[in-house]
């Protein structure tokens, strides 16, 4: 007989979504354990990357950002489910012990409008259905996500129309030829019967002209008309130009305005909180600045905006611990039980060709920091109220150098740190990889691939047109409840929560997370009432500097720092109208945050006035693995597929990567990972990732 087949060593670089998901893919095939062996390299003390948590203070959780699943999620859903079944933890004997437990629906989404020089809220309830978040398999085609769309409007529109347009015949009647056009729209769609599309034109041309502009000065009748008009041109658009046969990518070099106006939306509809709710969701602006015009490739933002209408089960999922107690930390416990094995404070800084530049013969690697025990390996978890959890910071006591890292407070997941390693390693092609698997976010790679790029004009044209940007993000924590700030909104669903994504620029993102406050470990005495979190994007003002300042961190910190409570002076009034100056200790502000109500960690330290932020969560996200991954207009052609790396032993992941979807998210990026897993092993098939265009 002859011998068994060596597996195939895979080294993983990065620890982030791509490289968990590529490695969660693998490690799911029958017989894994004889096919490969599989090594992540990662970057500082713990695991997710741009979704990585910390605990902080009194167990706060800290993130990079607002995380959460959309509903449309029909490859992220699934993985997730099936990690927890994996898990196997005990229900009633462990917290978050399956997927129901972990994640909960969440129909509520909160818009902003600007009208008459003042805000307003456009609160909507999205309706549910019976599709389960782990069974997409109803919603695999771009006619599907048509026919859901539909479905969708009908549903509102029969849930809502009469209490929205309270007796106005005008709007009613506005709402069923709406409900005509979109019909026939869907007919069109399947049938692609003859003369749909000027049937539209013309029925919306009737609709136009019955409202004229009388419906400047009603919420309700404008809204009708922005729906209505938004939803047509999406339908419309998907219709004429073939997207179910022709693709998303083949309308990707216009801007996705153009394309709105294209098919019939007007200016008031592409410049509503609607139609910005995708573009401001996955931070679509140019070098991150607010003040300029978005803009995002119309392929990509078709697909992202038409999908999110055709959900499983409610429109998004939230979760119920922080990101790395939800997501993270229960995917690390499943491939270490598979066998998949971790390297933390391995820090990459350079991939080397072969002499012949066909394939990368080795990769650098600076050791961060040592174990004081190798045998056992690094201890990343710890437990907080029974869930496992990371910390802040690494534990030092595992490290040889704990005590001078603690000591000089240094971020090993800083490029700017100016850490030095303690040593330097070299992975060897042939050694201790025969596939690799770059799992690093693009921002990166201008330092990381020098090589390759010197080598092809692929990986410099994506470079240079899949464009990033740096974000921003700040947690408070009140002593009043959200309520008793004037929050008045009623919900409809049990787990509903406040989620928005079109109010004040930067940090335009907010949500209320009230219930993470439960595995958090404050005293009674100080306990918070309420939590929200804050995130949007850090323009470009200036190149990063060399990786040798490094008190570049601090002052972009400090940047974000003071932009956060020009944020509050400026804009708490309409999004909590009784957590002003004037209303809690008048007279005062009547737009600003009165800071009182922020609830510190050391009370006795706290002091007055906005010296009360100083206890509050804040982070710039400017390192280059952080950068958050933009869609401009005509970049999708310049995105490299997992498999597509121009070198023999060179695999691709992450949301950066061409994944039919191509927009930043953690959607995109299992996509990415699921792709890599493809590449390497030929599984799932890509007829099994969900958006990934197979014609």
């Amino acid at each position: 007989m002859g011998q068994p087949a060596t597996p195939q060593k895979v080294a993983i670089l990065g620890g982030g979504i791509a490289a968990l998901s590529t490695a969660f893919e693998l490690t799911s095939q029958p017989g894994w354990q004889d096919k490969f062996d599989i090594t992540m390299y990662q970057l500082g003390w713990r695991l997710g990357g741009k979704c990585a948590t910390g605990r902080g203070p009194n167990d706060r959780i800290q993130e990079h950002g607002i995380h959460g699943f959309l509903g449309c999620y029909y490859n992220a859903l699934p993985m997730m489910r099936e990690v927890y079944e994996a898990l196997g933890r005990k229900k009633g004997e462990q917290p978050l012990a399956t997927f129901d437990e972990a994640f909960k629906p969440e129909s509520f989404v909160l818009m902003w409008e600007f009208i008459d020089e003042c805000w307003k809220q456009w609160p909507f309830t999205a309706p549910t259905n019976n599709l389960s978040p782990g069974d997409p398999s109803s919603l695999q085609k771009v006619t599907d996500w048509v026919q859901a769309l539909v479905r969708f409007v009908h549903q509102i529109f029969d849930d809502n129309i009469h209490k929205i347009t309270e007796g106005n015949k005008l709007a009613e009647e506005a709402g069923r030829v709406a409900m005509y056009l979109l019909d026939q729209a869907i007919k069109g769609a399947l049938e692609l019967g003859a003369g749909v599309i000027e049937l539209l034109d013309k029925t919306w041309e009737w609709l136009s002209e019955h409202l004229g502009d009388r419906f400047t000065d009603n919420d309700d009748l404008r809204r009708i008309y922005i729906v209505s008009n938004f939803l047509l041109a999406i339908v419309k658009g998907t219709i004429k130009d073939d997207i179910a046969n022709k693709g998303f990518d083949s309308i990707d070099d216009m801007n996705f305005a153009d394309w709105l106006k294209k098919h019939g939306a007007s200016n008031m509809t592409v410049s509503s909180a609607l139609a910005l709710n995708t573009t401001n969701l996955s931070y679509q602006y140019p070098n991150g600045d607010t003040t300029r015009t978005a803009t995002m490739a119309a392929g990509a933002y078709l697909h992202w905006t038409l999908r999110s209408f055709a959900y499983m089960g409610a429109f998004a999922w939230t979760f119920e611990a922080g990101t790395g107690e939800t997501i993270i930390a229960p995917m690390y416990e499943v491939l270490k039980k598979r066998g998949v094995k971790f390297e933390f404070f391995q820090k990459v800084e350079n991939l080397r060709l072969s002499p012949d530049r066909k394939s990368i013969a080795s990769v650098n690697i600076g050791v961060q920091a040592t174990l004081k025990d190798p045998a056992a390996g690094y201890q990343p978890l710890i437990d907080v109220k029974g869930l496992p959890a990371w910390p802040a910071d690494p534990h030092y006591d595992q490290l040889v150098e704990g005590e001078a890292l603690k000591a000089q407070q240094i971020d090993l997941e800083s490029y700017w740190s100016g850490w030095q390693p303690v040593e330097q390693r070299t992975l060897v092609a042939g050694t201790h990889y025969d596939k690799l698997v770059f799992a690093i976010s693009i921002g990166a790679v201008p330092y990381l691939c020098k090589e390759l790029l010197d080598s092809s004009q692929a990986w410099r044209d994506m470079t240079a047109n899949v464009t990033t940007a740096m974000t921003q993000t700040m947690q408070l924590w009140f002593n009043r409840t959200t309520k008793d700030m004037g929050w008045d909104y009623q919900f409809k669903n049990e787990y509903d929560t406040c989620i928005g994504a079109t109010y004040v620029d930067p940090l335009d993102g907010q949500v209320d997370f009230t219930h993470l406050l439960k595995w958090e470990s404050w005293p009674q005495s100080n306990s918070p009432k309420s939590l929200w979190y804050f995130s949007g994007l850090m323009p470009d003002y200036d190149p990063p500097p060399p990786f040798t300042d490094t008190d570049y961190p601090r002052r972009q910190h400090d940047r974000v720092k003071y932009q956060c409570i020009q944020y509050l002076q400026a804009s708490m009034g309409p999004l909590l109208p009784l957590a002003t100056s004037n209303k809690v200790s008048p007279p005062g502000d009547p737009i600003g945050l009165d800071f009182s109500l922020l609830q510190g960690y050391d009370e006795s330290k706290m002091g007055l006035g906005i010296s009360r932020f100083d206890q509050q969560f804040w982070r710039a996200n400017i390192d280059p693995t952080e950068r958050y991954v933009l869609s401009p207009p005509g970049s999708t052609k310049y995105r490299l597929k997992a498999w597509g790396s121009g070198f023999d032993n060179l695999v691709l992941a992450g949301d950066w990567i061409y994944t039919g979807l191509n927009v930043g998210s953690v959607e995109g990026t299992v996509m990415g990972g699921r792709l890599a897993s493809f590449a390497i092993s030929g599984a799932p098939a890509l007829t099994q990732i969900i958006g990934y265009p197979t014609h």
